[in-house]
Parts: C-alpha cells; sequence; structure tokens
C-alpha cells in the first residue's frame, strides 16, 4: 500500500480514535490499495462478502438495482471517506447495493470479517467500528427525515449547501437518482 494513502486512512481514523503503533501496523494490514477507471463497477448488488471500504481519491457512488434493471443512488463518496457494505455479516444475506467509480478512484479495501477480528486485541479499532456504524445510522437517519418532511427542492438545496465542491463533480442523472427526481426536474430546480 502506498505509504500517502496509509497515512489518509490513519488521519481520518484519528477523528474518531487515537490508535497506537501496534493498532495502525493492525489495522493497516489487512487493507488493499485499489485503482478503478471512471465508470468501472467496484462491487456488484448482491454480493456475498461484506467490505470496507475508504477512498483515497476520486468519488463513487453507492447504488441500488431494482428488478427491472432501474439503478437509485443511496450515497457518494469522495476523499476521505469511508462506505461498507455489510448485510452479509450483519443480516445473513446478500447486499441490495453496488459500487461504481465516476471518477478515477484510488481505494483502500479491507474484508469486514478482517476488521472484525481485530476487535478483542484491539479496542480502539472496535471503538472506530462503533463510531462508524453510529456514523453510518446518524446519514442514514438524515437522508430519511429529508425525504419524508423536504420538497425536492429543499433536498437540492440541502446537498449543494453541504457539499458544494462535490455537487460539481456528480453527473446530473446520478444526482437526480440521488434526490428521488428526473433529470429534467432537477434542471428546473438548479436554475
Amino acid at each position: 500500500m502506498d505509504k500517502t494513502h496509509s497515512q489518509y486512512l490513519l488521519g481520518f481514523v484519528k477523528k474518531y480514535t487515537t490508535l497506537s503503533e501496534n493498532d495502525a501496523k493492525a489495522l493497516l494490514e489487512i487493507f488493499r490499495q485499489r485503482a478503478f477507471a471512471n465508470k468501472e463497477y467496484i462491487l456488484d448488488p448482491d454480493n456475498q462478502k461484506s467490505r470496507i471500504f475508504f477512498i483515497c481519491s476520486g468519488l463513487v457512488r453507492y447504488y441500488c438495482m431494482e428488478e427491472d434493471g432501474n439503478e437509485w443512488n443511496k450515497s457518494f463518496i469522495s476523499e476521505n471517506m469511508i462506505t461498507t457494505a455489510f448485510s452479509a455479516d450483519f443480516l445473513g444475506q446478500t447486499s441490495p447495493y453496488g459500487m461504481q467509480a465516476i471518477e478515477d478512484t484510488t481505494l483502500l479495501v479491507a474484508d469486514h470479517s478482517d476488521f472484525a477480528s481485530l476487535y478483542d486485541a484491539h479496542p480502539k479499532i472496535e471503538r472506530l467500528g462503533r463510531k462508524l456504524l453510529e456514523l453510518a445510522l446518524i446519514n442514514k437517519m438524515n437522508r430519511e427525515r429529508s425525504f419524508l418532511i423536504n420538497s425536492a427542492k429543499t433536498r437540492y438545496q440541502e446537498f449543494v449547501l453541504q457539499n458544494p465542491q462535490l455537487a460539481l463533480r456528480i453527473p446530473k442523472y446520478h444526482l437526480a437518482s440521488y434526490l428521488g427526481i428526473t433529470e429534467s426536474s432537477l434542471s428546473r430546480l438548479s436554475k
């Protein structure tokens, strides 16, 4: 793994817990660096293996696919962000979500089972896992709240306000899907 990328990951972790040198070494050993070209699929829906992804550079979309083939974007993950697909480990079923690079992307990947196997010997890594689950839950609750009480216009405005640079990088049809509207509706809202 590139030393710079390992430093990005450790810098991210530092926001949630302080790792000893031994903890950091154990954590870095489970991650592998991977590169994906723009539009390349990273993870297919219905995957069997739970993984953790840390984005070093680039941008990916996390999506689900309907039986008719329509895709709906769940989230966008960019530099210094982490995401996971862990339905297999937590629910005992395949994940309905996939991931696709929407820019050339470098990321670090670890199997969730390898991450969880560090918990007993490294309590700070277990704390990190708990903090990441809390963060995922908060993000999920905020997104659900937004869909329940906000208009499409308000959802769009909040996204742009909270993610001004990211909004410029995401193709309009992907952003429209994330907001739950058509691309033509997004064009009207963005004027």
